[in-house]
């Protein structure tokens, strides 16, 4: 990968703390150098700033030690070659000569190439994991596994799921604390009370919510949950309404010991004197609160065998397995019928099939479900319900045009599903979704309507894609003004997938210090605070971005410029920006990187993790694929789902249980 002029032209450039940091990796692939005998060069002009105490930048050199715990850590390395083509480093300049600044690069950008290879270091499908269904997915489970129309998360006080990532379906913070166990014991009981139709003193003291359900819409749920049961069943037709039951919950063939082991509760609450609706009632509870339905869990099969390398063997997913996953990817919620069948006779995994179920579920209405479960919460639209801009200072912010702002971004998002739009709408496009009230705020005129509709947009309207959305730029405004940094950091974070780093401990608040030069406006005011070094590379990234959309108030009102208002900026890449038009330029002539974000926020939501070094390259063979087809949104999504850590899984080194059988209950 040879370098170009201007990475030459940058070695001047450098800082002695970068230069000699990729020294190391240069001796260790070209000479083979053992990583011991470069330490002398590391603690000279690395260690000092960059150690396990000082971490200047928020970087330890000192972990580093071969080409894995480079690739590792591959955005450390991708931040310092950014830092270094911007000119951002180094502090001084004229400790290294440019030759071997050049030979260190050139091996860097080496090293880093592997993460698009098929180096059996980068082939990885992760982490096996063990996830408890999120508060929606629960939701969306027992409406679809019981036809009723409740949100048993709110009647049950079931607490949001904070994974401190954009999405609540990582798999890392979705643990089981007893008072949520109890509450679903709480849920299943009222879901079978009332699909069940029976008197039960443990509900005469809930509230009326709990006690009456809308009448035409519960006559339709028992209608279609007992449909081929008869009235007076048998216990041979009890076991296999028990047995279709648990198999829907617990998505997958059930052993007929198994489900004999739930008939055991049936029986003895006959022997007890039970009705059999009752005995049956109080036998279905037990699959409702099980792990195999509040959990997904995937179950090893076969032994580890061992991998050069040391890495982890890794094998294909059942169909199974695959039809869980890929209804909970689109659906947030259990395999439907259809599903199941094709994966119980392992056609699911066939790449006709699998298109055609992907395609199917996209285009079905609970496919609504991947529009609030994904975009909604990638974009961070949900937050404009607690925006900060006041009435006090914009009156019209009221509780419905939040609602209105929140919808155009949902009805947006949902016609790139339904018409399979391209994803670089979201950056460009010459359409949105207002009602009477959004209109009013952009300025656009003919709609009056409550219920948002789509209208077509001019350039000179100024919108177009989320960078002109109200729920965008409302919740990321303070209480009276726009906030510039937040706005940047937004871009940065949400669109290219490159958040800063953590700011140091109050970086947030202005100093009060007497100044030789007293700030004249906001804009010169942080500008001063941004000149502290401590905070000055960041704000360089953040705020001219932020300030390119400040032709927008904090409710997302476009204002005109005027000598009180600065829409300038110039990006450490040297990139001018005049206002929200220029930015949107500079989106589109990005939009490569955008849509690889895309695709990791899609693999991220998909696998249920956070992604990691070895899913780098599905992320480039994804965009490949994509890009052939338009980048349209069923392109990307075929790409995740047809992913190799979408596809595969871990083995772990626990046998498979021999207790298991093969015989289905069905």
């Amino acid at each position: 990968m040879p370098l170009t002029s201007s990475d030459a032209d940058n070695v001047q450039k450098w800082s002695p703390i970068v230069i000699s940091a990729l020294a190391l990796w240069s001796a260790i692939s070209v000479h083979g150098a053992e990583p011991g005998t470069l330490r002398p060069v590391l603690q000279e002009h690395c260690f000092k700033c960059h150690n396990a105490e000082k971490q200047k930048g928020g970087i330890d050199l000192t972990t580093f030690t071969d080409e894995k715990s480079v690739l590792k850590k591959f955005k450390v390395w991708q931040r310092v070659v950014e830092a270094v083509s911007n000119g951002e480093m180094p502090p001084d300049r004229e400790k290294f000569p440019a030759p071997a600044g050049v030979a260190l690069v050139q091996d860097v950008k080496r090293i880093l190439a592997r993460l698009d290879s098929d180096d059996p270091l980068v082939i990885d499908p992760g982490p096996s994991l063990v996830r408890r269904l999120s508060r929606a997915e629960y939701n969306f489970a027992m409406r679809d596994l019981t036809g009723l129309d409740m949100d048993f998360s709110v009647q049950f006080g079931m607490p949001s799921d904070s994974t401190g990532s954009s999405f609540e379906n990582v798999a890392a913070a979705l643990n089981l604390p007893p008072a949520l166990l109890e509450k679903y014991f709480g849920a299943a009981d009222l879901a079978l009370v009332r699909l069940f139709g029976e008197a039960d003193p443990a509900w005469d003291s809930k509230p009326d919510w709990a006690r009456k359900p809308n009448a035409a819409q519960l006559k339709l749920a028992r209608s279609a949950f007992f449909a081929g049961l008869p009235e007076a069943a048998d216990r041979a037709a009890s076991a296999k309404f028990v047995g279709q039951f648990a198999r829907r919950a617990w998505r997958r063939t059930l052993e007929v010991t198994e489900v004999e082991r739930l008939m055991k509760l049936y029986d003895a609450a006959l022997a007890k004197g039970a009705a059999p609706r009752v005995a049956l009632r109080q036998t279905l509870k037990p699959v409702l609160v099980s792990p195999e339905f509040l959990f997904r869990i995937e179950l090893d099969r076969t032994p580890a065998k061992p991998v050069a390398g040391g890495r982890m063997a890794a094998g294909p997913v059942s169909d199974l397995e695959l039809a869980v996953r890929l209804s909970f990817f689109l659906w947030s919620s259990i395999p439907d019928e259809e599903l199941l069948r094709l994966a119980e006779a392992n056609q699911l995994s066939q790449p006709a099939v699998l298109t055609a179920q992907v395609k199917r579920l996209l285009a079905d209405d609970r496919a609504k479900r991947f529009t609030s479960g994904f975009f909604m919460n990638w974009l961070a639209a949900n937050k404009v319900n607690e925006a900060r801009p006041s009435t006090e200072f914009f009156p019209v912010f009221n509780d419905a045009l939040k609602r209105a702002m929140r919808a155009e971004v949902e009805a947006f998002c949902e016609n790139l599903r339904t018409e399979d739009r391209p994803v670089l709408d979201l950056i460009a496009s010459d359409y949105t979704f207002v009602n009477g009230d959004l209109a009013k705020l952009y300025g656009l005129t003919g709609v009056t309507a409550k219920d948002v509709q789509r209208v077509a947009l001019l350039p000179e309207q100024h919108r177009g894609g989320v960078l002109g959305m109200g729920a965008i730029l409302a919740s990321t405004s303070h209480t009276h003004r726009t906030s510039p940094t937040q706005r940047g950091k937004w871009v940065l974070e949400v669109l290219f997938g490159n958040p800063p780093p953590p700011p140091p401990a109050n970086a947030g608040m202005f100093k009060d210090e007497k100044r030789s030069k007293e700030p004249k406006d906001f804009r010169d005011k942080l500008a001063q605070h941004a000149s502290d070094p401590v905070c000055a590379s960041c704000h360089a990234k953040l705020d001219p971005l932020g300030f390119a959309l400040d032709n927008y108030n904090a409710i997302g009102e476009w204002r005109a410029t005027s000598a009180d208002l600065d829409t300038h900026g110039k990006l450490p890449t040297g990139e001018q920006l005049a206002g929200a038009d220029d930015l949107r330029k500079l989106l589109w002539a990005r939009r490569d990187q955008f849509v690889r974000n895309v695709i990791a926020q899609l693999l991220t939501y998909a696998l249920g993790r956070e992604l990691d070094y070895f899913d780098q390259g599905q992320i480039t063979r994804i965009r490949a694929a994509a890009a052939s087809e338009g980048d349209k949104l069923s392109a990307l999504v075929l790409g995740v789902v047809n992913s190799y850590p979408f596809r595969h899984r871990r083995i772990m080194d626990e046998p498979a249980d021999p207790t298991r059988k093969t015989t289905a209950a069905n």
